[in-house]
């Protein structure tokens, strides 16, 4: 009689593996949500980033005023311009100027060149774009020449503290928050510079 052979575990070893299993999880779970986070900032700071490149180089290159706004309905056909507390997380988007300055009117002012419904993480509250200066906290717009300006020719600058619960540095001491920083000649680059971005709010 021939007896046959069957391979496979035993009992001993499935439970060894799931010992290890939950040992690197336990370990990794928590750093991997570290991860997740830090790349939620970095994904927001550039978007933005993205947006103040692209409102700079089409208001030269169209030789015309191009303005970013922040928006709480910035997915919709006709999107508006937003006048609440509400800050920069909740969406915003990129437009030809041609009426009011920070006001966009649909059929009045131009084509809308690029809209963000929202940051990553603003759903649940977990992120927050703030201003650090009133002369950006609703708008910038950018001239023919690339400098932002408001309508009575002030100039535009400062910069927008990305945060999430964990504040502007973790409990280590690492800064965890972006900023993007905006200067008087509209030049646009991110920072993890705690004295630029300076406090969460």
């Amino acid at each position: 009689m021939i007896m046959k052979k069957y391979s496979g575990y035993s009992l001993i070893e499935l439970m060894v593996a799931l010992v290890v299993l939950g040992i690197l999880l336990a370990v990794g779970a928590p750093q991997m949500g570290v991860f997740f986070k830090g790349n939620r900032m970095v994904a927001n700071a550039n978007d933005l980033l993205g947006g103040l490149y692209l409102a700079r180089s089409e208001a030269i290159k169209r030789n015309s005023r191009v303005t970013i706004c922040r928006s709480e309905n910035a997915g919709d056909a006709i999107p508006t311009c937003s006048s609440s507390a509400a800050g920069w997380e909740k969406g915003w988007f990129v437009y030809v100027e041609v009426a009011g300055i920070g006001t966009y009117s649909e059929g009045v002012d131009g084509d809308v060149l690029r809209v963000n419904t929202g940051a990553e993480g603003e759903s649940d509250n977990q992120v927050t774009i703030t201003a650090s200066d009133i002369g950006i906290d609703k708008f910038v717009s950018f001239t023919s020449r690339g400098i932002p300006k408001q309508n009575n020719g002030a100039t535009q600058s400062g910069v927008f503290r990305i945060c999430d619960p964990r504040g502007l540095t973790n409990t280590a001491g690492g800064v965890v928050a972006r900023g993007v920083v905006l200067n008087a000649a509209g030049r646009v680059r991110t920072t993890k510079d705690a004295a630029k971005i300076g406090t969460c709010l």
